[in-house]
């Protein structure tokens, strides 16, 4: 191997790796840039969730809140209920269900509201203890 050769070795080996690095960079880039797309685009699907009012994890609480609200307490059992399914309710009914838990509520309301009063009362006429006196004073 002559001189001549060997320098036409190194330059195509030099080509080689400059190719190698320009490929690797475009494939970086590329997969950046695809990351950030990504990115964006599922951060602009939950913002417009959440601008809409479509909150996922608030809609399955105010659910299960809500369904809680509606059955009767003597319902809400921890085991399986056997039998005939019951029949739905008519309109009338569920109208007449609502007002009652709601008269049930509003007076639940007013016994805290009550007891709170009572609390705050007792308290406001503590007399305040006397100042401890150490050696130390």
């Amino acid at each position: 191997m002559d001189g001549a050769e060997k320098h036409e070795r190194k330059r195509l080996a030099r080509m080689r790796l400059r190719a190698q690095r320009r490929r690797a960079g475009e494939l970086r880039g590329r997969v950046v840039a695809l990351s950030l797309v990504a990115f964006a685009l599922l951060w602009a699907i939950v913002f417009a969730q959440m601008a809409t009012g479509n909150d996922p994890v608030l809609s399955e609480k105010q659910n299960a809140a809500a369904g809680a609200r509606r059955k009767p307490h003597s319902e809400r059992s921890a085991g399986p209920v056997l039998g005939p399914a019951a029949p739905e309710p008519t309109e009338l009914e569920t109208e007449g269900d609502l007002a009652l838990e709601e008269e049930e509520l509003e007076a639940e309301l007013e016994r805290e509201l009550e007891l709170e009063l009572i609390e705050a009362e007792s308290e406001a006429a503590e007399v305040e203890p006397e100042p401890v006196i150490t050696g130390q004073s």
